[in-house]
């Protein structure tokens, strides 16, 4: 399933602000921009949202939690080839 801004940030009740935010800073970003030049998230980014929001939940600063989840990313895709 593909989310617009609108409809994910209404799902995981946080404003659009925030998910065009987490997109500037390169925390979160969509999939693809639409011809009208809509985010589109899909559900990679949907759990990726997830993970950001339980981790500012627990106090961390958006800084850590990027540098967090890159390397998280960096270690499985190590392990996957």
């Amino acid at each position: 399933m593909e989310y617009t801004t609108q409809s994910l940030s209404k799902l995981a009740k946080v404003s659009p602000r925030t998910l065009r935010y987490y997109d500037q800073i390169g925390l979160l970003k969509p999939i693809r921009k639409s011809s009208n030049g809509y985010r589109i998230y899909g559900q990679n980014e949907v759990d990726k949202l997830q993970q950001i929001l339980f981790y500012k939940a627990m106090g961390m600063e958006l800084e850590t939690i990027k540098q967090m989840l890159e390397f998280l990313t960096l270690t499985s895709n190590i392990v996957d080839s």
